[in-house]
């Protein structure tokens, strides 16, 4: 009996041990996952930036800055939530702050939702990639021209945005305002209040950001499965993912409205609720949350080959390595051995950002109820980007160096970027950028490159100066590059 207790005791308290050890090695690791977090919230820089120049910036202050009334951001690492914290209002008016449970308006976030379900489909072989639509659509047909000759119009063209479609997104509808039907809204028919949609390429030649190709898609679903397009996507994404609180239904359902953000200009002045007609194109309400589990069951199904919403070989034509001519739902980045994918969402109110980073299984989600968030967003992405070490998006620090005695003249001119004029003057031996009407003065941080630090622009000149130059080149506050003509 005695040896018996000795024994008992003896299990006790190895098992406080371990279960004190488990506590601590809790603690340890949320402690870890609010460092990483605070790294990142607390230490917003631009991309391109002088060292011991910039000023860390806050989510609160960049908020502040351009009047973005409330946010909600997301960070998952391995298939879970890492990370996660909301700031501001959902509703100003009765002082309403965002929390977990805000639904925003996602916009064309949706888009890749409706692609991953649209590729479920093929898996199922209900739909086939590359078929022409016109044999699977009912009541409607794209219309047959010039363009349609010799390519034709697919799956993958509509949900890659390569169709011919053209781009336009018109104006949403008031509650009280009858909605037009899905064909008479591609028609261009009343109560639409949309042009008919327009084939302005050939299919498959070139890429064009396409609203009415994904209005295609939605009546291509709803045709070969005979459902309602929300009701699809409930049951082929939302509810494998266990997303709860999202939806495309027009007009937003009750349970969901009760809870949404309030959308908001960039003067601050609020939105009434509207109805998006393009369901498939921007109509998704959701949550930062719920879009984590979406990216974070596209990861799983990517490494681990989990078969919620696609299959590993589906999933791989997703994240590939092809052209921009070869996307499918995601704009993609494809740098050393890792694939970034991401999209954005914009509607009358609401900006949102979605970015993930396939090889690390890590994926950024950012709501907000604000209009004006492009460099928030960017800020952020860069701050995550030198967290975890996404080296493709870290930010840039340069350092000024001496080119006295250079002659810059040979750097001066006019120039054209997409429609705006470029000046660059030499006035007492330095360089300054006039934008329009805005004036930076240039930083020379290397032989023939320049940093405008006030807006984060670099511009570099060719190597070779002896020969006039023609062009430049600009890399912008997100790091794409533009290549800018010389005018005179």
């Amino acid at each position: 009996m005695k040896k018996t207790l000795i024994i008992l005791l003896a299990i006790s308290i190895i098992s406080c041990e371990k279960l004190e050890i488990n506590k601590l090695q809790k603690t340890a690791h949320q402690d870890s996952l609010r460092t990483h977090m605070n790294s990142v919230l607390n230490n917003l820089k631009p991309f391109h930036y002088l060292k011991g120049k910039v000023q860390k910036q806050t989510i609160e202050g960049l908020m502040q800055k351009y009047n973005v009334p409330g946010l909600r951001i997301v960070f998952t690492n391995k298939g879970k939530i890492s990370w996660s914290k909301s700031y501001g209002y959902a509703n100003l008016k009765d002082s309403i702050k965002v929390d977990k449970n805000t639904v925003f308006q996602g916009a064309s976030l949706g888009k890749p939702v409706t692609s991953m379900a649209a590729l479920n489909l093929v898996e199922k072989g209900v739909l086939e990639l590359d078929e022409d639509v016109n044999n699977k659509l009912k009541g409607w047909k794209v219309p047959t021209n010039e363009f349609t000759k010799k390519e034709k119009v697919t799956l993958r063209r509509l949900i890659g945005h390569t169709s011919g479609f053209n781009r336009y997104y018109g104006a949403n509808y008031m509650p009280n305002e009858k909605l037009p039907t899905i064909v008479q809204t591609l028609n261009g028919e009343k109560p639409s209040k949309h042009p008919a949609v327009k084939l302005i390429a050939v299919p498959g030649e070139k890429y064009t950001y396409s609203n009415p190709g994904y209005l295609i898609t939605e009546k291509l679903m709803e045709d070969v499965t005979g459902k309602k397009f929300e009701n699809i996507i409930d049951e082929l994404v939302f509810k494998p993912s266990d997303m709860k609180n999202s939806s495309f239904q027009q007009p937003a359902p009750k349970h969901l409205m009760d809870v949404s953000a309030i959308g908001y200009s960039e003067n601050l002045q609020p939105y009434y609720y509207n109805i998006i007609s393009f369901k498939a194109a921007g109509a998704i309400l959701t949550t930062p949350d719920d879009l984590a589990k979406f990216t974070s069951t596209l990861i799983e199904d990517h490494k681990n080959g989990t078969n919620i919403i696609l299959s590993k070989e589906m999933i791989s034509k997703v994240f590939n390595r092809g052209s921009r001519l070869e996307k499918l739902g995601f704009t993609l980045f494809n740098w050393k051995d890792d694939i970034a994918f991401r999209h954005t969402g914009h509607n009358y109110g609401f900006t949102s950002f979605m970015f993930g980073s396939v090889n690390k299984e890590q994926s950024l989600i950012i709501m907000t109820n604000g209009s004006n968030t492009h460099e928030l967003f960017s800020q952020i992405l860069y701050a995550v980007a030198t967290e975890y070490n996404w080296d493709y998006f870290k930010s840039n620090e340069y350092e000024p160096i001496d080119i006295s005695g250079k002659d810059l003249n040979v750097f001066t001119g006019h120039f054209d970027w997409h429609g705006k004029k470029i000046i660059i003057t030499n006035e007492l031996d330095n360089l300054f950028l006039q934008i329009d009407n805005s004036r930076f003065k240039l930083v020379p941080v290397g032989t023939n490159t320049f940093l405008a630090p006030e807006n984060s622009l670099l511009i570099t000149f060719p190597e070779n100066l002896e020969n006039e130059i023609k062009t430049i080149h600009i890399w912008d506050r997100n790091n794409d590059n533009h290549t800018i003509n010389k005018m005179y």
